[in-house]
């Protein structure tokens, strides 16, 4: 599903205008992306947690060189379900 078929989705559900949803799921990922780079955990009830995960500097070889780099720090996005999302897709299978 596309950004698109997201807003009409929505735009039908909530009986809005596709701006207005637009600008919602603007100022919404706008707010997500702040409060992750803030390494703040985001919890949406019912569907789960966005957690920003920094992991440390390490040495890696290639393995088709066989040479060591050094791969450096970074920051990760870890997404972790609620029990009652895990149990909505288990159920409609």
């Amino acid at each position: 599903m596309d950004n698109k078929a997201i807003i009409n989705s929505l735009s039908a559900a909530m009986g809005r205008d596709s701006k207005d949803i637009t600008s919602l799921l603007d100022s919404l990922t706008a707010v997500i992306k702040e409060r992750l780079s803030d390494m703040d955990t985001i919890a949406i009830p019912g569907f789960g947690e966005f957690e920003p995960v920094k992991e440390d500097e390490r040495i890696d070889t290639d393995p088709t060189t066989g040479q060591k780099m050094l791969i450096p720090p970074a920051i990760n996005i870890r997404f972790n379900p609620s029990s009652l999302l895990k149990r909505k897709i288990k159920e409609s299978r």
